[in-house]
């Protein structure tokens, strides 16, 4: 049996109504001219580590409402540079296959959308993990500061936590658990690692809250600042003031969401990203200044089930967000005055804290060099 791919324009579902109003896509064609024709691929294929978001919304913004939607993907103008960029959803449903991650098809392709991406988000730890097996050269960071959070019932905890030795602490306290993914590896096996007893953590969490609500708040739980705190005190049976420490702050200095590419491919797509670079980092001080165009497709996007039949952005968790990145420092300029470039001591720092996790996967003579670049930053282009 035959199947139609369902396609949906963003700019029909989006279109401004009142008459005179600006068209979809035209703050994309008005403020993104370099011309890529003959130096991008066309389209040129983006591959997100999870379903569509507010964290991936700079992406998102060098399209704006002018794309068109079929599953999995979305897709159209960048802006006036003469090429199309195609962002293809991360996550499990649609998105990926089985065991696939965003760097992965760097290399094997996407098998549910049946093309190989030019360019596909990863975490730095893991592009020193996989330095072997998956080459990749970052070029781009999107956040300086990654949104992952232990957050706390602010009632239960009022002095709040702010260090390693307040988290190791919690072993002298009844019922006092910390629910992770893992302590195998990434944060969880650092803070172990630096002093926090491996019996105060719980390790499974996949996203869910039940366990903070079931132990009526004496957990600590991981999430994202950008989500989990605002779902709770909004709601998830909850409904209660929280309070959140960064994982950044504790000395697990991550990037994550870095725009990458295959190490073997750099030199082919270095003319392409010499262009397509710079203005990701205006796109992202754009999304940072005005999100409202991106929010709105991305919802959108979400709504159609577009990514996953069980995965919503609704307007207000987009719109706090959008706030709470900049706020938090999740979207900034790091050290300098710069938006998306990468600080190499922080870099160098990060392989450090990996290297006694590095095994048959790595590179044995991995270096920060090796995995990101500035090469293609331009240092006039931050956030004021």
């Amino acid at each position: 049996m035959k199947h139609t791919v369902k396609s949906v324009s963003l700019a029909a579902l989006l279109a401004a109504s009142a008459s005179g109003a600006a068209m979809a896509g035209d703050f994309a064609a008005a403020n993104y001219t370099t011309d890529l024709s003959g130096v991008c691929p066309d389209p040129l294929i983006v591959q997100l580590d999870w379903l569509p978001q507010a964290e991936q919304g700079g992406i998102w913004q060098m399209i704006g409402e002018g794309g068109e939607m079929t599953p999995g993907s979305y897709q159209g103008p960048l802006g006036s540079t003469g090429i199309d960029l195609q962002i293809l959803s991360g996550g499990g449903g649609i998105g990926l296959g089985d065991g696939e991650t965003a760097y992965s098809a760097l290399f094997m392709g996407n098998s549910k959308a049946g093309v190989m991406p030019h360019l596909g988000y990863q975490e730095l730890d893991s592009s020193f993990i996989f330095s072997k097996r998956f080459p990749t050269v970052g070029v781009f960071a999107p956040l300086d500061v990654a949104p992952t959070v232990l957050f706390w019932d602010a009632a239960t905890y009022p002095g709040g936590f702010s260090s390693i030795e307040d988290l190791a602490a919690l072993a002298d306290t009844d019922d006092a658990k910390i629910y992770v993914s893992t302590v195998g590896r990434t944060f969880g096996k650092y803070l172990v690692d630096s002093g926090v007893p491996k019996e105060v953590f719980v390790e499974g969490y996949k996203g869910d809250g039940e366990n903070f609500v079931t132990n009526n708040g004496q957990w600590l739980n991981q999430g994202f600042v950008t989500s989990e705190v605002y779902k709770f005190e909004n709601g998830l049976n909850w409904e209660k003031p929280i309070d959140f420490l960064k994982i950044d702050d504790l000395g697990y200095r991550n990037y994550t969401g870095i725009v990458s590419v295959a190490t073997s491919r750099l030199e082919e797509l270095s003319p392409c990203l010499t262009g397509v670079v710079p203005i990701m980092q205006q796109a992202a001080v754009d999304y940072a200044t005005d999100p409202a165009e991106t929010n709105a497709t991305i919802v959108a996007f979400n709504d159609a089930e577009m990514a996953t039949s069980w995965w919503k952005t609704a307007p207000d968790l987009m719109e706090y967000a959008a706030e709470t990145m900049v706020a938090e420092g999740v979207i900034g300029n790091g050290s300098d005055d710069t938006v998306g470039n990468f600080d190499m001591e922080r870099v160098a720092e990060m392989l450090e804290i990996v290297t006694p996790s590095l095994d048959e996967r790595s590179e044995a003579d991995v270096t920060p060099e090796m995995v990101v670049t500035n090469q293609f930053i331009d240092p006039s282009i931050g956030l004021e």
